[in-house]
């Protein structure tokens, strides 16, 4: 259980890497993020091509040992996922979908996932009810930090919960950012 959730921890650590998407954004504004965004996903699908087909070209193999999940190992690691969902909402959505949904998506996910691996009891479905509620939790309250607006937090944070339990059929690092910014960016015009 220790190594599994030191394995997780790691992992997610490196899933944060993708708050500097917003960050971009901010700083930089929409051209430069799409053009930063777009520049991490053509690097993602490179990286992934050698990780697969040529295992031992790949630079990162410890790393990707260590954080790849069983599944991962011979299919498109949940990154690639990430980059492709990250350009979308760059390309697409407003400001304020960009940030709040990303780094609420982001954060929600990571803190999830280690809650549920560590403290976890009850299983609902492929997750846990205490990582669910945490992942909760953390999206509200980031949300509200970045937007001041209670109501569309507490939306925001029960469309994570609800789409952090219900599995859609496709990686939860795509479903999520997309699904999160692209309901902020509908409540915005609607509220």
């Amino acid at each position: 259980m220790r190594e599994k959730f030191r394995k997780e921890l790691i992992r997610k650590l490196f899933h944060l890497t993708g708050v500097t998407v917003p960050l971009v954004y901010v700083l930089l504004g929409k051209n430069y993020a799409i053009f930063y965004t777009s520049s991490l996903l053509l690097a993602s699908i490179f990286l992934e091509f050698i990780r697969i087909r040529a295992h031992v070209l790949f630079p990162l193999n410890k790393l990707a040992d260590m954080i790849s999940r069983h599944f991962e190992k011979t299919a498109v690691a949940s990154y690639v996922y990430f980059c492709m969902a990250a350009l979308i909402v760059v390309f697409f959505m407003s400001e304020k979908a960009v940030i709040v949904g990303l780094t609420a998506a982001l954060l929600g996910d990571a803190i999830s996932a280690v809650v549920g691996v560590g403290v976890g009891k009850h299983q609902v479905k492929n997750k846990t009810l205490e990582g669910s509620a945490s992942g909760l939790t953390t999206v509200v309250v980031i949300s509200y930090l970045l937007s001041k607006e209670l109501v569309i937090s507490i939306m925001l944070g029960l469309v994570f919960m609800a789409l952090d339990i219900i599995n859609v059929g496709f990686d939860d690092n795509f479903v999520l950012p997309v699904g999160m910014s692209g309901i902020l960016y509908l409540l915005e015009g609607f509220l």
